[in-house]
């Protein structure tokens, strides 16, 4: 039985940084039930140590590889199966040079949350409307 990818919504943010008044923006979000996530944690488990199987077959290396990928692999796992909602597209004006872009969010989505603008480089923080 194939799992549906999870629930979409679109979540209205809010800019400020330091200069200007704070622009809005909309932040896209994946949400995951139970079911999912673990099938996404077992799925990224089951990568990872695919990869430290196929290690072991490089001389010398393998022996910090396979334990690397093992372990990776299990924290990957531990990882998805907590990300309960995941930030897949974000898009925003900058407040400070009034630039419209693509923003960069950490994968688990959170707020308010650091963000940095593509133009001026100067860091803003992603917040929820009040």
């Amino acid at each position: 039985m194939r799992v549906p990818s999870g629930i979409t919504r679109v979540q209205p943010v809010v800019l400020s940084g330091y200069h200007g008044s704070p622009t809005t923006g909309q932040v896209t979000i994946q949400t995951f039930d139970r079911e999912q996530r673990l099938r996404r944690a077992f799925a990224g488990l089951g990568k990872w140590w695919a990869v430290a199987l196929f290690s072991v077959f490089i001389p010398v290396a393998h022996f910090v590889l396979v334990p690397s990928f093992l372990a990776y692999g299990a924290w990957q796992f531990f990882q998805r199966l907590g990300t309960v909602e995941l930030a897949t597209e974000a898009r925003g004006t900058c407040p400070d040079c009034g630039a419209e872009q693509a923003l960069e969010l950490a994968p688990r989505w959170r707020a308010p949350q650091p963000v940095t603008c593509r133009q001026c480089h100067r860091g803003l923080r992603l917040s929820l409307p009040s």
